[in-house]
């Protein structure tokens, strides 16, 4: 048996050993995320979900999301048309640009025409399409970003998520950028693009609604906002990492490594960590304030605290600056306060 097999195998082992656990937990998303997921077989797709379906209590409606590439739609258009057949009905694409030059400079295998098919193809096969988009790369004009944005009005796409290029280490793209001295040049714009951006992608109907997600109404990425809600996940496979009342681990990463974990019975968890209050508070802030922001009954029943109370010099601060809202509800930040989402987290994260 191959290594795909096997895994695909051990996927469906690993969600009957979670079953035991969390039978009645109300499953109302699903997401096929990391690496290239739809390369797997549609019989593989199928009977992984199958087993979800056969093992949780998956809700009516669910949000079946499936990362893919473009060349992967170009080469086997038929093949996304069985995939729909297996009830997965949102697609993450992985466009990145629609210009040529940024394409080849992202090391991607698709160019511009490809990007432009495989949304055609895909919006005949699948209502609820997302692109990703990346920006703030070295030497990009405005130009060229105000043109990956307004090129998305060809298309009836639902929600786009727009990120600054990160180059991680050990990449093939950062090795060649570290030859070429590009790496401290990269996000040299970044705070400027993010505002051209977010104002046409607004003007075009869409709502800002997390610092890097933009969506039609009614087409938020249901699944991504329980991170950012900090809700409960469960996540499945090699370095799988789920968040569970006050506790997050994480799967092994190696795949021989997790097949035998669940060849014996075990779950294939490596890294496992109980938080503390300052802990989880801190992961509660670094998650909210990314979109929705603090909801005040959930924090109180979660830290036992008045937020505004505990924080009024913060908050004060930040509604002054207009870099923050407050409802009878929620205290949340402002487009301007996606910008420096990161800075403003600091203030309310207690270090141990």
């Amino acid at each position: 048996m191959n290594l795909i097999n096997s895994f695909v195998n051990s996927a469906i082992k690993e969600i009957k050993l979670y079953s035991i656990q969390f039978h009645d937990d109300k499953v109302d998303t699903i997401y096929f995320g990391g690496g290239t997921p739809s390369s797997l077989k549609t019989e593989f797709l199928s009977d992984i979900l199958s087993a979800i379906f056969n093992n949780f209590n998956v809700s009516k409606n669910p949000e079946i999301t499936i990362e893919c590439n473009p060349e992967d739609v170009i080469e086997d258009k038929q093949k996304f048309q069985i995939i729909a057949k297996t009830g997965i009905n949102r697609i993450s694409l992985g466009i990145q640009s629609f210009i040529d030059s940024e394409l080849l400079y992202l090391t991607r295998h698709h160019n511009a025409n490809d990007a432009n098919n495989s949304i055609k193809i895909l919006q005949d096969i699948f209502p609820n399409l997302s692109i990703d988009l990346i920006y703030a790369m070295h030497n990009q004009s405005a130009e060229n970003v105000e043109y990956n944005i307004r090129n998305i009005s060809r298309h009836d796409i639902k929600h786009v998520s727009a990120y600054t290029l990160i180059l991680e280490k050990g990449t093939l793209m950062h090795k060649q950028m570290e030859k070429t001295d590009l790496i401290k040049q990269t996000n040299k714009n970044s705070e400027q693009y993010y505002f051209v951006i977010s104002n046409l992608l607004e003007s075009m109907g869409y709502r800002h609604y997390e610092v890097s997600n933009y969506s039609l109404p009614g087409f938020e990425s249901r699944h991504n906002l329980k991170y950012w809600n900090f809700e409960n996940y469960l996540g499945l496979g090699p370095s799988a990492h789920s968040f569970i009342g006050n506790k997050r681990f994480s799967n092994v990463s190696n795949l021989k490594l997790y097949n035998n974990f669940i060849e014996n019975n075990k779950l294939p968890v490596e890294n496992d960590i109980l938080l503390n209050k300052i802990q989880l508070r801190n992961d509660y802030f670094i998650s909210v304030f990314r979109s929705g922001g603090v909801e005040f009954s959930k924090y109180k029943r979660l830290f036992n605290e008045d937020f505004l109370l505990k924080y009024r010099k913060n908050t004060e601060e930040l509604l002054n600056l207009r870099l923050a809202n407050v409802s009878e509800t929620h205290f949340y930040l402002t487009q301007k306060g996606f910008a420096l989402a990161d800075e403003i987290t600091l203030k309310f994260v207690d270090y141990l």
